[in-house]
Formats: C-alpha cells, sequence, structure tokens
C-alpha cells in the first residue's frame, strides 16, 4: 500500500520508504493513483504545476511532466489507460496518452469543466467510470459537478451540488455518483442517466448548532468519499469533525460514524486477505501521524449492524524514524496526509486489469466486485 510520501507493505505494517523528490521541490505531494499493471504511481502536487511518475518497487523517479496549475487528483481510463489530472487552479482536466519508453507519458489535450462563457470551474477530486466512458467532477469553484462523455466527447450535465464541491465518487456500474460538498456539509447523490441531483444527504442532520451532537452519526468539512468496489457503501473522511462518515447507497441514507483523527481526509479501499473476502478502507489525516485500517463491514455482509457496526482494526504510524528517506525530515514526522493509495487497484474495471501476481491473491467476488465484467487472471 502507498500513503502520501510513504510506502507500507501490508506484510508488516512497517513504513518501507518515505519519498519527497526534493531535486524536483515536489510541492504538496497530494493524490495517487497506479498504472494498470501495479508498476508505476501516478503522484500530484497540488501546489505546483507537475505529475510525477515513480516506480513503485524501487521508489524512483521515472519522469517529471507539468501539466498545469494545482494538480489535485490523479485517475488512469479503463479502456485506453490515459491518465487524467484535474486542474485544481484551471479549468479544465489534463488527459495524457501513455507511452511505452523513455517518454512514457505526453499532454495530449486540455479538458474544460464548463461550458464557453462560464465561470472557471476549478475541478478537484474527480472519478473515472469503470467502462472508461465517463468522468464526474467536483467543481469548487461554480458549486456544481461536471458529468463528461468520452464516447461523445462532451459535457453531459452540469448539476447544481452544494458548497464548494471537493471530491466525486461513481458507484462500480456508473450509475449514479456521489460527491462531497467540503462547505455545504453534505453529499450530493447524482443520476448519471439523467443527470440529474436525487437529494443531498445532510451531515450534519444529528448535530445542532446550539446544543451539539444529538446523537447518530455526523460529519463536517467532508473530503474523500469514494464508493466501496462493491457499491454497498460510501466512506468519506471528514477533517473538521474529525469522523469517517458511512452512507448505505441502498438508500442513500447516512447509517454510521466513526472517531478518525484531526483533519481526517484521504480514503480509499483495499481488499481483504483470506477466503472470506471482503475490503477495508483506509484513512490518512493531514494532522496526525497514522494510517487508520478501517474494517466496517466485518462479516461482508452488507449490513452494518449485524455485526457490531464498523471498527477500527488497526492503525499505521507514519514516523518511522527507521524507514529511508530521500530527504531530511524537519518537523511534524508522519503528518500531512492527504491522500492514500491501496495497491493493488480493487474497483470494479481497474480490478479487471490486474496482472496474476495480483489478481491470483483475491477472491472471486473481489475480481469481479458486482459480478461481471467475468474476470480471470490475466
Amino acid at each position: 500500500m502507498v500513503d502520501v510520501g510513504n510506502s507500507i507493505p501490508a506484510s508488516n505494517w512497517k513504513v518501507k520508504q518515505k519519498i519527497a523528490l526534493p531535486d524536483q521541490k515536489m510541492n504538496n505531494g497530494h493524490n495517487m493513483w497506479a498504472s494498470h499493471d501495479q508498476k508505476q504511481i501516478y503522484q500530484t502536487e497540488w501546489h505546483g504545476k507537475s505529475l510525477f511518475v515513480i516506480d513503485r518497487v524501487s521508489g524512483q523517479l521515472l519522469k517529471e511532466i507539468e501539466v498545469g496549475h494545482d494538480p489535485a487528483h490523479v485517475m488512469t481510463r479503463v479502456d485506453t489507460e490515459q491518465v487524467h489530472v484535474t486542474l485544481n487552479g484551471e479549468d479544465s482536466v489534463v488527459e495524457l496518452n501513455q507511452k511505452k519508453g523513455p517518454s512514457y507519458l505526453h499532454v495530449k489535450r486540455l479538458i474544460p469543466m464548463q461550458l464557453p462563457g462560464e465561470k472557471q470551474a476549478q475541478p478537484h477530486a474527480h472519478w473515472m467510470g469503470f467502462d472508461g466512458h465517463t468522468m464526474a467532477t467536483p467543481n469548487s469553484n461554480t458549486a456544481d459537478s461536471t458529468l463528461y462523455d468520452f464516447v461523445q466527447d462532451k459535457i453531459l450535465h452540469k448539476p447544481q451540488t452544494g458548497a464548494l464541491p471537493i471530491a466525486a465518487a461513481m458507484n462500480p456500474n456508473s450509475t449514479k455518483y456521489y460527491v462531497s460538498n467540503y462547505l455545504g456539509n453534505s453529499t450530493s447523490v447524482i443520476d448519471m442517466a439523467t443527470g440529474t441531483k436525487i437529494k443531498d444527504i445532510n451531515l450534519l442532520q444529528n448535530y445542532d448548532a446550539i446544543t451539539g451532537p444529538t446523537g447518530g452519526p455526523i460529519g463536517a468539512l467532508p473530503i474523500q468519499t469514494p464508493v466501496s468496489p462493491d457499491g454497498k457503501f460510501v466512506i468519506t473522511g471528514n477533517t473538521l469533525t474529525g469522523t469517517i462518515t458511512i452512507i448505505d447507497t441502498a438508500t442513500d441514507t447516512l447509517v454510521a460514524s466513526v472517531p478518525c483523527d484531526p483533519g481526517c481526509h484521504g480514503v480509499n479501499f483495499g481488499a481483504k486477505a483470506g477466503a472470506s473476502g471482503g475490503y477495508y478502507a483506509y484513512v490518512t489525516s493531514k494532522f496526525s501521524n497514522r494510517l487508520i485500517v478501517l474494517d466496517y463491514d466485518p462479516n461482508n455482509d452488507g449490513i452494518l449492524s449485524n455485526d457490531g457496526g464498523p471498527t477500527v482494526a488497526g492503525w499505521v504510524v507514519l514516523a518511522d524514524n527507521a524507514a529511508p528517506t530521500d530527504d531530511a525530515i524537519t518537523g511534524n514526522k508522519g503528518m500531512g496526509g492527504q491522500g492514500v493509495l491501496p495497491v493493488p487497484n480493487v474497483y470494479n474495471g481497474w480490478v479487471q486489469k490486474l496482472p496474476a501476481s495480483f489478481c491470483n491473491q483475491l477472491t472471486p467476488q473481489q475480481r469481479n466486485p458486482i459480478g461481471s465484467p467475468v474476470s480471470n487472471c490475466q
């Protein structure tokens, strides 16, 4: 598993390596994604202009590519292996074609996330469809979301969300997606067929501004909000309340929250080892030096109340002086976690692209989170 600046093998849960890229002056490493064969890690720098390609095993820099102002999040497109990076300081998503050999990646085009004459969108944490046909962005400057269709090569819809939308995530069959509204303290649910907003889920519905918590789950200043690979839950890191909230996608209701750390921020899913299958949610926090491993559905039945509810299975201390690093750490050791990337990538669409070395470690259900397409290890 890879965390911002940290490589953590799940075999012993110890920090293997810390990567800062001092020669490149990487400025606020923010989020990551892996190539389809899991050999390369794509790393953005939110306060800079570059995307970095890093060898996952050695930690060596393979390439730095200038892509535009404030690259925030990066994902690959399932069908073409193209790389897409949101430019949070601009109006576009930059599309990079993949090439093998020395050039490896190159910028193909900028894809505007607003129509001519509209305000600059400033997209942040986007999500790509399981088949590579669609992309959804949260537009932090315009309080809306862009649903882009790659087949028609155009913007399909721009539904309104809440205040300062910051992260989007699709369900595994790309029929609806979720947008966390950072200043709205809510999650918008969008129907992808029509582009209409189904509802806003109030993450502070169990909080009174005068008396405080009224009982039940709460979340404020929500950030990353992925949907579990099997499509059953949405899990969000909430930076103000220091909580992890869980939404049941069958009813699109807020069903649980778990204590997190100050500045709770990054969330992503990884496969559990063993025949029982299921997934963990990995959660990072900006103002903490640990990574939380959340067992949100211990018996993997999709019903949280059947097994005592979500529990913290453990955590990894990121302040590890024994881990080799490429730069001196001058303060706040292990802190600043904004993104997290479990390897291998087990989301529907991407999991079917895994090489056999990873695929063979997964259960049949993990290889096919929603039953199709059928996946035989490559």
